[in-house]
């Protein structure tokens, strides 16, 4: 027996199983049943048989159907005398219809405003064949037989892209995948940049935020190059962030941690996308701070106190925010005030000066956090002031 063999086949096409051998029937049999029976032929399928000096032959043509797809077919021969049935082996019509969508869709940016289109091939059954893919780029629409295509596209960094890509066979056009994209290029002005340090113990958060309002997303920074450096510009960390964007308030956010025993470091922060790389933005210092100096204190119209002191010293770039005074009754010890002062002098009025004494803890602050205190204690008399009581 010549054995018929398993057909992959597109949907709607028509194919034909064969089979060949010697005995008084020659039949095939479609999902175990005869191929003559009523109800296998309204499924398309139609059986013939020729027989040529005892060597029978049988011919089963079927309509791929979508409801015919994983049918098993086999021939059967009957000899009569001895009696006897023998079986082919059972194939199978598989039928391919439209292809699912491309996988792995994606984008790269080569030369001018061109982008290169990369794709996978959808699953397809064994000698059926994928015929080409249909690329639709904005009102652009083209067809390739790669899966990769070269494409132009829209250069307005604020216009949006959008492309499909779908296999063909001879079914016709298959599920489209899509995707969506900004040409991606330099700001002309780069953007405002705040960069918030966040104090854990000996680590230190810097949160960088970019403001990207004023830009278009095609223009968005999508890496941050974030450089610590101290104050003889040695990088001590250099570490690369990328960005998540927030379109509600308008900015690209990330954050990086390290840790430094640096009393004054530098950080720099470089910008850059698909594009290139932003221009050059100004660095930012950080320090903390050391103690105030030279507190003193004096009285005004016998009823007032005058605290001043000298503001630590300071890198170029690094600023105060404010300062912390707290006021201690120096006998009890108690605290008597906490006030947040944003200058080096406080007045405060007191009509019983001259029966107190005071001491004064001075802290300022920054991005950083509280620096180091500095105290001093001063008793009033008329015409006197003691102090380090």
């Amino acid at each position: 027996m010549v054995q018929p063999v398993s057909i992959n086949t597109t949907l709607n096409s028509t194919v034909v199983f064969s089979c060949e051998g010697t005995g008084d029937d020659l039949s095939f049999r479609v999902n175990n049943t005869p191929a003559t029976n009523i109800d296998v032929i309204g499924k398309g399928f139609s059986a013939t048989a020729t027989n040529n000096g005892g060597t029978r032959k049988v011919e089963l043509q079927a309509i791929a159907y979508d409801n015919n797809n994983n049918t098993e077919v086999k021939c059967q021969a009957i000899t009569l005398d001895p009696p006897k049935i023998v079986f082919s082996k059972t194939v199978i019509l598989m039928i391919q219809g439209l292809l699912a969508s491309v996988a792995d869709l994606d984008y790269t940016f080569i030369n001018g405003s061109s982008v290169l289109l990369t794709w996978t091939a959808p699953y397809t059954l064994d000698n059926v064949p994928i015929t080409g893919y249909y690329i639709v780029n904005g009102l652009l629409n083209i067809t390739t037989n790669n899966t990769n295509f070269t494409s132009a596209t829209n250069p307005d960094p604020c216009i949006l892209n959008n492309v499909s890509v779908s296999a063909i066979n001879e079914v016709g056009i298959g599920s489209s995948n899509n995707i969506s994209f900004y040409y991606e290029t330099v700001p002309l002005i780069t953007p405002p940049v705040s960069v918030v340090p966040v104090i854990d113990g000996q680590q230190i958060s810097l949160n960088i935020s970019i403001n990207v309002s004023t830009i278009c997303k095609g223009e968005y920074p999508n890496s941050v190059t974030v450089s610590i450096l101290n104050t003889d510009n040695t990088v001590i960390n250099n570490t690369s962030i990328s960005t998540q964007v927030n379109d509600k308030i308008m900015a690209a956010t990330g954050s990086t941690s390290l840790i430094t025993n640096l009393n004054t470091f530098i950080v720099n922060v470089s910008l850059s996308n698909n594009g290139g790389k932003f221009d050059y933005m100004p660095s930012f210092w950080f320090s903390f701070l050391g103690p105030v100096t030279n507190i003193e204190s004096s009285i005004d119209d016998c009823s007032t106190i005058d605290i001043t002191w000298t503001a630590p010293t300071v890198d170029d770039g690094v600023s105060i925010l404010y300062y912390i005074l707290n006021i201690y009754d120096a006998i009890t010890g108690s605290l008597v005030d906490t006030v947040l002062v944003y200058g080096t002098s406080y007045q405060f009025v007191d009509k019983k000066l001259f029966i107190h004494c005071y001491t004064f803890v001075i802290t300022g602050v920054n991005e950083l956090g509280e620096g180091i205190s500095n105290n001093d204690t001063f008793s009033y008399q008329r015409g006197i002031i003691n102090n380090n009581y």
